[in-house]
């Protein structure tokens, strides 16, 4: 406990995410890892490399916990949702359970806000993270108006939910400096100043309920697969296993929507900062028809393109795959007079049955490896123990 730690972006170049501990020492949000190193060595900082798939997972896990704690809930990223909480009688309670609940069950340390819209919501979640005499969670209906209008009148409005940088120098530069004076500003004036979202959002800091609670899932309209190397690649294989993998990755997660894709796109490129090297990018797109989430149909599209755009001699250090023209498996026209097709899909049924069960890579592509050596920089990676059988942490 309070050990200083950060995460690395891909290829372990900038620091992506910080503990509280960590932001009190001075590293900064997107600094180089270079340029935090004197800081990181002086204060013992612990350093991470990313892991998405652990990252995922044990979002997914949060997210089936706090399932249970109400009829309809919006997942609105990896690491936030909203609840209904109506039918709860004491709300604070309720708060504690849900944060006690993930900390003995996943380990997982969070903070929870609770009030009568989602922008009141959010700000008491920001009081809850902030302020320390809360414990972790903040209810909005323990106060009353006047005591709840003192502390927003303690928070910047660049603080709330929508408002970004940009528009908190707009409504500063207006006289709006804090919550409070946002909440105190006419709602169809702001809309005229600003949009419609701006009026909603001082309604909702009025206890006014504007955004509904989307429960519903809106499936992606495009799907990109796309890496960084770790180190150069100039090999045309090499980036035939880089446009295996991206395939494998992209048309996966069509499936997982219940998708098909009218189309794949390839881009390539080298580095646009090596002044020494000639830069290289391009890119190609073919239309696949009937639509489809087979990966090998897919692949044989994109290795196509590949072969038309790749130029020999580049040290290429991008490349990735876009599927587009999604449209829902059950609606878009397929192929009535293939018996191949159908075959197809029963065998892409049974590769993500048994991926699922055992391990993402158990059954793969040929030209798909499991340790690509134009992978990632990962050195300081943890385990990805819920994801993997040989990473699965051992008791002494």
């Amino acid at each position: 406990m309070n050990q200083p730690v950060v995460v690395l972006s891909n290829n372990d170049g900038c620091i992506i995410s910080r503990s509280n501990e960590a932001k009190l020492l001075g590293i900064k949000m997107g600094e180089p890892l270079f340029k935090a190193k004197p800081i990181i060595q002086k204060y013992h900082v612990k350093v991470l490399s990313s892991n998405y798939p652990l990252y995922a997972d044990m979002s997914n896990r949060v997210m089936r916990v706090l399932s249970a704690f109400t009829e309809q809930q919006e997942v609105y990223s990896i690491d936030e949702c909203f609840l209904n909480m109506s039918g709860h009688k004491n709300l604070l309670e309720t708060g504690f359970m849900i944060k006690n609940t993930l900390s003995q069950w996943l380990g997982m340390p969070v903070c929870v806000g609770i009030g009568p819209s989602k922008v009141v919501a959010k700000f008491a979640n920001h009081c809850a993270k902030k302020q320390q005499q809360w414990q972790g969670v903040f209810s909005s209906h323990q106060f009353l108006d006047g005591e709840l209008n003192e502390l927003m009148a303690s928070v910047d409005v660049g603080e709330i939910w929508g408002v970004g940088r940009k528009l908190a120098q707009r409504l500063i530069g207006m006289g709006i400096h804090s919550v409070l004076d946002l909440k105190q500003a006419n709602a169809h004036y702001m809309k005229r100043q600003f949009s419609i979202n701006m009026e909603r959002i001082v309604l909702e800091l009025n206890g006014i309920q504007c955004f509904a609670l989307e429960s519903d899932v809106k499936p992606r309209k495009e799907i990109i697969a796309s890496r960084s190397f770790g180190r150069r690649v100039e090999c045309y294989n090499e980036l035939v296993e880089a446009i295996t993998t991206f395939v494998a990755r992209a048309s996966r997660k069509a499936r997982q929507q219940s998708s098909v894709c009218g189309a794949v796109s390839v881009f390539i490129r080298s580095s646009p900062f090596n002044s020494r090297e000639t830069f290289y990018a391009n890119s190609g797109t073919l239309s696949l028809n009937p639509p489809t989430n087979n990966s090998t149909l897919i692949l044989k599209a994109a290795l196509e393109i590949l072969s038309g755009i790749y130029k020999s001699g580049i040290k290429y250090s991008k490349c990735g795959v876009i599927l587009s023209g999604l449209a829902d498996v059950n609606t878009a026209q397929h192929d009535l007079w293939s018996e191949s097709s159908l075959k197809k899909e029963s065998l892409t049924q049974m590769v993500d049955q048994i991926n699922d069960r055992f391990n993402k890579n158990s059954l793969r592509i040929a030209t798909q490896p499991i340790h690509p050596i134009w992978g990632m920089k990962q050195s300081l990676k943890s385990r990805s123990f819920t994801t993997a059988w040989d990473q699965l942490l051992v008791a002494d």
